[in-house]
């Protein structure tokens, strides 16, 4: 039992307070940000993302590529999972007119009914095999259009109200740029310094936390200590499996049944919500469990936590499908992340001083 406590405090303690850096903005931060944040990495489409994470790992870590395109590393037998998911939401190719214009479909679901708005009047990235085309996203002249699709508008854009103009007159135009049916769609995307020490930017947290682990890698990969751990960047973690109890992640699903590690912690971000108890921007880490009440694991970070005086924000009784693939009898799993402000839009925005 003492073991395994001082097992869980070296991995908690030196993986997550010790050697993270005290500022996002040092020298090793903006290498890996400007690397990792403008890469393509919609559900299905994470290679980009994955090659160069992988590029940046010490090259004598043993690592390996599933089948749904997550990276993983082990350190041993891997008692401990500690993991972030990788892909964003994004789109893809669908259709090319005779005009030149692109059609556009999304690679998961929607998170909600309002995500495609956003992309009006936008810059957009085609990611093809000869490299990024830069588009615009539009719909024709309002005065063209039905009252029954001007009505329509009001309620809110759909992705059959959008073309992307790429520059080209025709079909053939578009594909001598290189574009092809299925390539992946991103939005155009910048990294803004926010007052009261925040960050912005589309799909921020889906490329914080990858490259937070990456510089965490790279601070222990001498530590022997962490010889029974496992790493993964998680590729298709927003794809709902099918035919399994609940919605449950599918990336998570997949490398839960090939490793059967029973500790995982899960690096992700958790929407704020201003009502009394739940995430906010600010007042720390946030540490999320499906338990109604805190597990072994959990109660080992809360108890480190108090020692270190960091505020960590709990949330008991949270279901999230990156959790449920971890929920059993003999698995333990949490989310350790920090409140993200505006998740799922492109203003998204995290405190500087959580993720310290």
């Amino acid at each position: 039992m003492v073991a395994k406590r001082a097992g869980i405090n070296s991995l908690i303690v030196g993986l997550f307070f010790s050697l993270w850096p005290s500022q996002i903005f040092c020298q090793d931060w903006r290498a890996l940000l400007e690397k990792i944040y403008p890469l393509a990495s919609p559900s299905g489409y994470e290679h980009m993302v994955i090659s160069q994470i992988k590029s940046s790992l010490p090259p004598d870590w043993p690592s390996e590529i599933d089948n749904l395109g997550s990276l993983i590393v082990l350190k041993g037998k891997a008692d401990f999972l500690v993991a972030a998911p990788v892909d964003e939401i994004g789109y893809f190719v669908s259709g090319i007119t005779k005009d030149g214009f692109l059609r556009l479909d999304r690679a998961v679901s929607a998170p909600h009914r309002f995500i495609d708005n956003y992309l009006m009047g936008q810059g957009v990235t085609i990611w093809t095999k000869k490299g990024p085309v830069q588009g615009l996203v539009a719909h024709p002249a309002v005065h063209l259009l039905s009252r029954e699709r001007r009505d329509q508008l009001d309620k809110g854009v759909s992705l059959d109200d959008l073309f992307v103009d790429v520059g080209a007159k025709s079909e053939e135009e578009v594909k001598a740029k290189g574009i092809q049916m299925l390539d992946a769609v991103t939005r155009e995307r910048i990294l803004t310094k926010l007052a009261s020490k925040r960050l912005a930017g589309p799909s921020l947290s889906e490329k914080l936390f990858p490259t937070l682990l990456v510089s965490t890698i790279l601070k222990m990969k001498n530590e022997r200590k962490f010889k029974d751990l496992a790493l993964a960047w998680v590729a298709q973690s927003r794809v709902n499996a099918r035919g399994v109890k609940g919605n449950q992640s599918l990336g998570f699903l997949n490398i839960r049944n090939c490793w059967r590690i029973k500790k995982s912690i899960i690096l992700a971000g958790w929407p704020e919500n201003e009502t009394s108890g739940q995430a906010k921007l600010g007042l720390g880490p946030v540490l999320v469990s499906s338990e109604p009440k805190p597990s072994a694991l959990a109660e080992a970070f809360i108890n480190i936590a108090s020692a270190e005086k960091i505020a960590l924000q709990i949330l008991m009784g949270k279901e999230s499908p990156l959790l449920r693939p971890f929920q059993g009898e003999d698995s333990e799993g949490i989310i350790l992340g920090v409140a993200v402000r505006d998740m799922a839009i492109p203003a998204e925005a995290v405190s500087l001083a959580d993720v310290d």
